[in-house]
């Protein structure tokens, strides 16, 4: 009995291990696009950001941060509240749509500002034929920022296709 059972369990064990691990074709990406905007559209409630993204050919990025109460932070280590849309261009007709809530932080030292966004699943949107439909895989980030250079911004997540 105790031979038969180690037969079996062996050939259970090789059943397994010949079978493919995933039975669907979803894949997952890394996305991770960066863009510098020399001459971004600033005011003291809200930024527009434009522009080319640094990676694969034909991205691009659309993003707006709203202060939420108005106006943003100027009171060096303080923060507030703010509403950011993105529209990221991954290739020509492939776009990914995010809208969610942020902080921006005014620096303590020179009180310049910075926007951290975090988003989730259903914080995107995709439009486009290259994919069915996207899933974000845990947590997304949009990273934005101006000096008196121009403006950078960075949108970063994993999804399953």
């Amino acid at each position: 009995m105790k031979t038969r059972s180690l037969l079996a369990t062996g050939a259970t064990a090789l059943a397994l291990l010949a079978v493919p691990g995933t039975a669907h074709a979803a894949s997952l990406e890394n996305i991770d696009r960066s863009l510098f905007d020399a001459t971004p559209e600033t005011s003291a409630s809200s930024w527009h950001f434009d522009g080319a993204t640094a990676g694969e050919l034909g991205g691009a990025l659309d993003l707006r941060v709203t202060a939420s109460d108005g106006s943003f932070p100027t009171t060096p280590g303080a923060c507030e509240p703010v509403d950011v849309t993105a529209a990221l261009q991954l290739s020509p007709g492939e776009v990914l749509s995010v809208t969610t809530s942020g902080e921006a932080c005014a620096h303590v030292v020179d009180g310049s500002l910075t926007v951290n966004a975090p988003f989730g699943r259903g914080d995107v949107t995709y439009a486009g034929t290259a994919h069915k439909r996207v899933h974000v895989v845990g947590d997304g980030l949009i990273a934005a920022r101006t000096s008196f250079l121009g403006g950078q911004a960075s949108v970063g997540m994993s999804v399953r296709w």
